[in-house]
């Protein structure tokens, strides 16, 4: 169990660091010219949420048990899944593979939480 809290923390800290990589750099993720588009203010939009959700998908498993961190973890997966589709449509195999494996390890990490 230590293991997939441990996974779990360093899949949200990804997410964290990718949030304010598109904030500082937008166009190192979107890959197109995101500066005259709005993508700065999507970027700042995006990280505005998924940086504190991060930090509570991280933290919450290690302090609590139940329904409310697996709700918080479900969240995160279903959060994950939908960048996942939106990198599968575009092309973009890393943002498919690395979200669907963040999906995957919160839904995990969820239904043990969830049981203890």
């Amino acid at each position: 169990m230590i293991v997939l809290l441990l996974l779990n923390a360093v899949s949200a800290m990804a997410g964290i660091g990718f949030a304010i990589l598109a904030v500082l750099r937008p166009a190192a993720l979107a890959g197109e010219g995101t500066d005259s588009d709005g993508g700065p203010f999507y970027a700042r939009m995006y990280a505005a949420k998924a940086v504190p959700f991060g930090v509570i998908v991280a933290v919450v498993p290690c302090l609590a048990t139940g329904a409310i961190p697996g709700l918080c973890l479900l969240g995160a997966s279903v959060s994950q899944l939908a960048d996942a589709t939106i990198g599968f449509r575009r092309g973009d195999l890393r943002q498919t593979v690395g979200s669907a494996v963040a999906a995957t390890i919160h839904a995990v990490v969820a239904t043990l939480v969830w049981r203890a």
